[in-house]
């Protein structure tokens, strides 16, 4: 997605609501707007002028004319009522001067005001030049107020509003991805959240989604954020002092993965600022965390490594801009979350595993070394699905000093993820998260690999490996892959690919998984259009409160899809996601206030609205 100039930045001081300036007499166009008689006494009526959205009053004697969109929520205006020379809007009853259009309200913004003229029993109104820009640049310093208070108040309607008014002003996605990551990772003590992964989601299938749901998406990213954090942010920390000559790399390295194991977070953000600050490349701040992910087993669930590739994918897309903020989350990920050597299941793979790392140098000093070797990915795919670690491990080695590339392996696990979701069996209801954290970890993998391969990341193959057996009993009985020729019981047919897509939409509102993995495996082998299919999917997803591994799955199985080649591949990939979505059941509060918030941006009334 191309990336556009910024009218939009991330706290760039005083966002307090401005009065609005009188315009210049020299500067006015007046436009006709209908005859004085058309106008009744304290009524209001709407016009658009030149782009421009006008609420007309007449007034004892008077005529006056305002911006039609109250500052607050976008009310129509000319819908309010004048009393005593106040105009009350009728939704949460805000008021306004009609000659000045002054906002009573302390924190509210102004609503810009225009001349009226009466020339001879019709009316006119006087419009700026430039009025139309500096209605767009209102706009935009209203969505940044609008957007900081809807996180701070955790309103989804307030977020959704400000979205869809900061698109309208012309800010791009980018700029908005940025805020959000910027106030997640500012305002938290946590980790790395579910909203600002979502949001990395949001850069990333942008151009996946169908464009209507695009403000949507950014929604359930921002609201995520908002459901996260809190008023006050965390505690201020900065790189070390310039004052001499750093410390090595390998030094920093070895200090950072030293207090990453002592759990001491703020020495290893220092540490991670530091590099940062002296300018040292993506790829090798990537060679830290990830080298930290990795030296513990399955850190939080593949989640620290899952996040941490989340967290680079992000800062890539906003070009780094604020990463001496977006970063410090990862810390607390590789610090505080699971560390599974120490857990009891997997107390058998340990002395395993801890004999192949060993080896570890070695084997990638083997795998750089060798002819590089194709891998045929479904074949391995079903070796990682065996129910001995054992074997998988040694076949995994092998095949690493063989020459096969890491990326292919990594892929290879990606595709047995999607076969263990595809095969889950809704009587293990509880465990879908298991399948999905194999699925997106395994995909974080394969990119970690594109931005930062070394030999300590290989130590990420082989946990992998051991989680994918674990996961066996998760396809304990196994749900039926749809067949290929299988058809929906009853032969129901479909007049177009639009109608089936709209059944498959009515499977996953009642949750009816089975048949509806079998209906799009009746699409593909009908050659249906897949950009289609995916923006069924996606919407499927986003209009519903889902929560991230929703998301992660439909971005692991989109990618993958498109990585193959192989048919059968291409169709589990999409299965898995079908099955994955189409089983969650939850809420749609953020459908709903997106779909307001765009009504009310366009100027329609939610009282017109006609629900089904």
């Amino acid at each position: 997605m191309t990336v556009e100039t910024s009218p939009i930045s991330v706290y760039d001081g005083d966002t307090t609501p401005q009065p609005q300036p009188a315009p210049d007499p020299d500067s006015l166009v007046f436009h006709e707007l209908c005859p004085a008689a058309d106008l009744e006494e304290g009524a209001g009526k709407p016009f658009t002028v030149d782009g421009t959205h006008l609420a007309v009053f007449r007034y004892e004697g008077g005529y006056y004319a305002c911006d039609n969109r109250c500052p607050h929520m976008g009310y129509p205006l000319s819908e309010g009522s004048v009393r005593d020379g106040v105009l009350i809007c009728h939704w949460h009853h805000w008021e306004f001067d009609l000659k000045t259009g002054g906002c009573f309200l302390t924190f509210g913004d102004d609503v810009a005001s225009f001349p009226v003229e009466d020339r001879g029993g019709v009316l006119y109104v006087g419009i700026p030049k430039g009025a139309r820009e500096a209605a767009r640049q209102r706009l935009v310093d209203r969505g940044k107020r609008a957007l900081e208070q809807g996180l701070k108040d955790r309103s989804s309607f307030l977020i959704a509003k400000a979205v869809t008014a900061l698109r309208e002003a012309g800010a791009t996605p980018r700029e908005i991805i940025q805020h959000g990551l910027f106030y997640g990772a500012h305002k938290t003590s946590d980790g790395w959240s579910s909203g600002v992964a979502i949001l990395t989601l949001c850069a990333n299938l942008w151009d996946d989604i169908d464009p209507k749901d695009h403000n949507l998406f950014l929604v359930h990213g921002l609201a995520q954020i908002a459901n996260r954090t809190a008023g006050s942010s965390r505690r201020q920390r900065f790189p070390f002092p310039r004052s001499g000559a750093d410390p090595d790399l390998t030094t920093l390295k070895r200090w950072f993965r030293r207090y990453v194991d002592l759990r001491d977070r703020g020495a290893a953000e220092r540490i991670l600022l530091t590099l940062q600050d002296r300018g040292h490349s993506p790829q090798l701040l990537a060679d830290f965390v990830y080298t930290a992910a990795t030296d513990f087993y399955f850190t939080g669930d593949g989640h620290a490594l899952d996040f941490a590739n989340k967290m680079f994918e992000g800062l890539d897309y906003v070009g780094w801009q604020g990463a001496h903020e977006i970063l410090r989350p990862i810390v607390v990920d590789l610090v505080s979350r699971t560390r599974h050597e120490e857990t009891s299941r997997w107390q058998d793979a340990v002395p395993v595993l801890e004999e192949v790392f060993g080896r570890i140098d070695e084997i990638w000093e083997a795998n750089q070394a060798a002819e590089p070797r194709a891998l045929d990915v479904s074949a391995f795919a079903e070796i990682m699905l065996g129910d001995d670690f054992g074997p998988i491990v040694e076949r995994l080695e092998a095949e690493l000093r063989a020459g096969v590339s890491p990326l292919d392996l990594c892929r290879a696990m990606t595709y047995a993820g999607a076969v263990r979701t595809v095969r889950f069996h809704l009587k293990n209801e509880g465990d879908w998260h298991d399948v999905a954290n194999l699925y997106s970890y395994a995909h974080a993998l394969y990119r970690a690999f594109h931005m930062a391969p070394s030999a300590q990341l290989l130590r990420g193959l082989f946990h992998g490996a051991v989680f994918t057996t674990y996961l066996r009993w998760l396809n304990m009985p196994s749900a039926r892959v749809p067949r290929s020729g299988q058809r929906l019981k009853g032969e129901e047919s479909f007049s177009s690919p639009r109608q089936m897509l709209e059944r498959l939409q009515e499977f996953a509102d009642f949750q009816k998984v089975a048949e509806a993995g079998i209906l799009v495996n009746q699409y593909l082998e009908e050659g249906h259009d897949v950009t289609a299919l995916k923006h069924a999917l996606a919407h499927i997803l986003l209009r519903e409160d889902a929560e991230l591994h929703m998301f992660q799955v439909l971005e692991v199985a989109f990618r993958h899809h498109d990585l193959s080649d192989d048919p059968e591949e291409k169709r589990i990939h999409l299965l898995a996601a079908t099955r994955y979505i189409t089983a969650q059941k939850v809420m749609k509060s953020i459908l709903w206030s997106t779909e307001n918030a765009e009504r009310l941006q366009r100027g329609e009334l939610l009282s017109d609205r006609e629900d089904d």
